[in-house]
């Protein structure tokens, strides 16, 4: 858009007539990001406080959009990386986030892993040398899902804290094994942060359903493993009928899902319902 047709479109956003406020705004919500700097110089030059709030309301449009865009992107490539996908459910409420410094922490404890790590170690091995410096050395920790926080899934504020809720900490979890080549993977039991240890070489076999699990592994207990027997037990102690899904590996965007899920709910305890619009139509992106 040409500067003059958009300080025309500017010189109307403060209209009093609703009708023409909103077409205005509607045509501006579709600028590009880059439009962003010169709607700022415009708030700034503004001494209206109707048109420094909407000119912001429109600001914020642009970047959700701008994100969202990057999020269905996100999910229709053919192996959705989690930490991106958790970098852009962070971003859709903060979209000044610095990725470089997430980066740069996921980065560190993949190298101090794979330096303790080769192809002749067994699944368990690998599992307990990720256990080691995930937990040990980095000291990261679930916190109580009796204390929600509007922080607890901002994966930029849980790398630097190392704190974070449940279904954070498994997608960090995971997404470090994934990239460092381990195949852990979430599962299909609802309302849980359980994770498996897929069977590669079950690939190309005849193997079905539980059967292309090793073992599952509990994130918020320290990595701790346990097999099928013990999933059916937990299963159990849900009261929840035993269905064969349960012990199926979940893809990650079902495991993002669950993290704008989170998002939503905690938001509504903590009555902040300004942002809740934007996590539900995110989460029905995907």
């Amino acid at each position: 858009m040409n500067k003059n047709k958009l300080e025309a479109l500017l010189s109307l956003l403060d209209d009093p007539d609703k009708i023409i406020h909103k077409s205005v705004e509607k045509e501006l919500i579709e600028l590009p990001v880059s439009t962003i700097p010169q709607l700022e110089d415009s708030w700034l030059e503004s001494k209206s406080p109707l048109f420094q709030e909407r000119v912001e309301i429109v600001i914020n449009k642009i970047q959700f959009s701008t994100v969202k865009k990057e999020f269905i992107e996100w999910s229709t490539t053919k192996t959705p990386n989690l930490i991106d996908g958790a970098i852009l459910v962070n971003k859709s409420y903060n979209p000044n986030l610095l990725i470089e410094p997430i980066r740069k922490s996921i980065q560190k404890i993949k190298e101090d892993v794979s330096l303790e790590i080769n192809d002749d170690l067994s699944p368990l091995e690998k599992i307990k040398i990720l256990n080691h410096f995930f937990f040990n050395i980095y000291n990261y920790q679930a916190l109580s899902p009796n204390q929600p926080t509007n922080w607890d899934g901002d994966i930029g504020t849980v790398l630097s804290q190392k704190h974070g809720n449940s279904i954070i900490m498994a997608i960090i979890y995971a997404g470090i094994a994934q990239e460092l080549n381990i195949p852990v993977y979430g599962i299909n039991l609802p309302n849980s942060v359980l994770l498996c240890y897929k069977d590669e070489a079950s690939k190309n076999s005849k193997k079905k359903n539980a059967d292309s699990v090793l073992f599952y592994i509990n994130p918020i207990d320290k990595g701790s493993v346990f097999n099928q027997k013990d999933l059916e037990q937990i299963i159990h102690s849900k009261n929840m009928e035993n269905k064969l899904k349960f012990y199926k590996l979940a893809s990650n965007t079902n495991m993002i899902k669950r993290l704008v899920q989170h998002e939503i709910n905690v938001y509504q305890k903590l009555n902040l319902d300004s942002f809740i619009p934007n996590f539900k139509e995110l989460f029905r992106s995907i």
